[in-house]
């Protein structure tokens, strides 16, 4: 490709579980004949290598490139040499991005001649989204999207510095020889580049549509996830030091230094420190030398704006306190549970404790705990929570059903059972309930969270209890009759599940619906009778299955049902994705799950097939 659009730039290091999952997102891109995928090898000793030349030969877009292992910074350096695009973007191979993605922020880009545009990043479970902090306090403010503004217009953008959530204009990265720092340190590639990006950059595009889905590794072995390894903390601090360098290089305003400050002792810092009675004590001393550095550099005005916790950890560190620190870190989530004042704690940090105040900045988190039926009424046992709140804090909690119209419906409470009438719910659907917590001091809503999956079954309709993205509780009311589904055989084909099975009536559509985001894609039945029944066949295809990342579906007819049923758990291995399809809530789920090829290769006799060839060597 002579003229691409856009350079997708890939570090590769043994993520072959993940990465055909990851390159298919791009396949799949609706703007991907606009683009070069530039897949670098860094000296994988899986089979990412032989992954990528597969791609590489399918794909004329694609680009295989091998070199020793020298670590992701030096690799994403070789991948701007390499670029021919007019943008540019950062793309790990274990995540996953959405379909329109690029080409929604590539005509942002083009359309306001932006540096940089950026997007939200949401953070991808196996069974579900969740916004993370990242998202929280980047995004959540911007209720449509910033065609043109500045970092220092808009702060908060500290907490974005990914740099595969993004498009850098070639152009502008050239112009300002922006590079990666070339170190060997697990927090030097995103951040200082960012950091840095973002200080430079004329003119910031902000699109509000989900972009990049960051995966959390199941089997913890992602960099960003080994957390407590003392070697992140002391690279943890090598990058702050890089930060304050760049501030300092671009001398920006002191209102503006000190959102980064707060961010800095809030989470870059805390998320290492809070776990400083994990860690081997023959570290606590360096650990506690190189921190003091950090806080040297922070005005005393941001140490003030912490909660309790955290500032006493950070007092403890500034008096080397380090008995008085393995004790206190250790009771973070006691204290958030239940908070008071330690017995052993020092007397001159006790005056630092306001969990009320503390309070307020929290999160009212509310779950659902149990649920059933009594007396023609949907009981819910629910828990209320409020980081460092006393549980006998005196307050009101008042409580409303809303439905798929914004239609509010105010529910009664009993010792935290919520009492809702099924005549209230019976004609509606895709219900969500929302709390409010309210004291004299204040007041937060939230909605109730859910945990599990179920369903309540009623004469002529079922109470579906589901869970939507950031695990929100929603209720359907799905009206049932005498008929029932049973698949007896499934098989799976050129990529293509086909079913065959006996219903009671004769049905002419069946659709798979999302857990997740509740998506419905339909499919045509084929019905034939014979006697008292009617065989169907119909085919769902395998792509379909893989159109969102979050890959758990419910087969379901439009028709009214009693049950689908399927007599055995049908199965099937691919290189690296297992689908299966059980008996789930009186319906079918269909699943597909990225599984460890190495745990499962003997099992079930997986031979990958190496390809010895390369369309490009370096």
């Amino acid at each position: 490709m002579t003229n691409p659009k856009i350079s997708v730039i890939m570090p590769i290091y043994n993520v072959e579980e993940y990465l055909e999952d990851a390159l298919d997102s791009l396949v799949n891109q609706t703007f991907i004949e606009n683009m070069e995928i530039l897949m670098i090898d860094d000296g994988s000793t899986d089979n990412s290598r032989y992954i990528i030349e597969k791609y590489a030969l399918d794909y004329d877009n694609f680009f295989a490139f091998h070199k020793p292992n020298e670590g992701a910074p030096l690799t994403r350096n070789l991948g701007i040499n390499l670029a021919k695009g007019d943008y540019i973007n950062f793309f790990d191979g274990d995540d996953y991005l959405a379909k329109d993605g690029f080409e929604k922020l590539f005509n942002l880009a083009i359309n306001n001649d932006s540096d940089i545009v950026t997007a939200p990043i949401i953070r991808l479970r196996r069974y579900n989204i969740f916004d993370g902090f990242f998202y929280k306090n980047s995004f959540k403010k911007f209720d449509k999207e910033i065609a043109s503004t500045k970092f220092i217009e808009n702060p908060e953008l500290i907490h974005d510095l990914f740099i595969t959530n993004k498009l850098y204009k070639k152009e502008f990265l050239s112009k300002n020889n922006l590079k990666f720092i070339e170190e060997n340190r697990f927090y030097c590639d995103d951040s200082p580049f960012s950091l840095k990006a973002y200080l430079l950059a004329n003119n910031i595009s902000i699109s509000t549509d989900i972009f990049y889905y960051w995966r959390y590794r199941e089997n913890k072995d992602s960099i960003t996830q080994k957390i407590i390894q003392i070697k992140n903390f002391k690279d943890r601090l090598f990058a702050i030091k890089m930060y304050n360098d760049i501030l300092a290089e671009e001398k920006t305003s002191t209102e503006f230094l000190e959102s980064i400050y707060l961010k800095i002792l809030n989470y870059d810092l805390y998320a290492h420190f809070s776990r400083f009675y994990m860690y081997d004590s023959e570290f606590y001393q360096e650990i506690i030398d190189e921190t003091n550095k950090i806080l040297d550099i922070i005005p005393e005005k941001s140490k003030e704006e912490l909660n309790s916790f955290k500032k006493i950890i950070y007092k403890m560190v500034e008096d080397n306190a380090i008995e008085d620190l393995y004790n206190f870190t250790s009771l973070e989530s006691e204290l958030k549970e239940n908070p008071h004042i330690p017995d052993n704690l020092n007397q001159k940090y006790i005056k630092d404790i306001d969990f009320e105040k503390d309070a307020i900045n929290e999160e009212l988190i509310v779950k659902k705990e149990n649920v059933f039926l009594e007396d023609n009424n949907l009981i819910i046992e629910f828990s209320e929570k409020i980081n460092y709140l006393n549980t006998k804090h005196s307050h009101e909690t008042v409580v409303n059903l809303i439905d798929i119209e914004n239609s509010e419906y105010s529910l009664s409470i009993e010792d935290n059972k919520l009492i809702i009438p099924v005549d209230l719910i019976y004609d509606k659907i895709h219900m969500k309930i929302k709390f409010e917590y309210l004291t004299d001091n204040f007041k937060k809503e939230t909605y109730l969270l859910n945990s599990k999956r179920e369903v309540l079954s009623l004469d002529n309709f079922d109470i579906e209890l589901g869970i939507g993205t950031n695990r929100l509780f929603f209720i359907d009311i799905r009206s049932t009759n005498d008929l029932n589904i049973k698949i007896e055989d499934i098989s799976f084909e050129n990529n293509i599940f086909e079913f065959r099975g006996f219903s009671d009536e004769k049905i002419s559509t069946v659709y798979i619906q999302n857990v997740v985001t509740f998506n419905k894609v339909t499919y045509p039945v084929k019905s034939n009778k014979q006697e008292n029944l009617y065989e169907i066949t119909f085919s769902i295809p395998y792509e379909d299955i893989l159109s969102y990342p979050v890959r758990k579906w419910e087969l379901k007819v439009e028709n009214t049902f009693k049950t689908i049923k399927v007599d055995a758990r049908f199965e099937w291995y691919m290189q690296h994705n297992r689908v299966y399809i059980i008996n789930a809530r009186n319906k079918l789920l269909i699943s597909d799950d990225i599984y460890d090829t190495l745990e499962t290769l003997n099992e079930y006799s997986i031979k990958i097939n190496n390809l010895n060839t390369s369309k490009k060597d370096l």
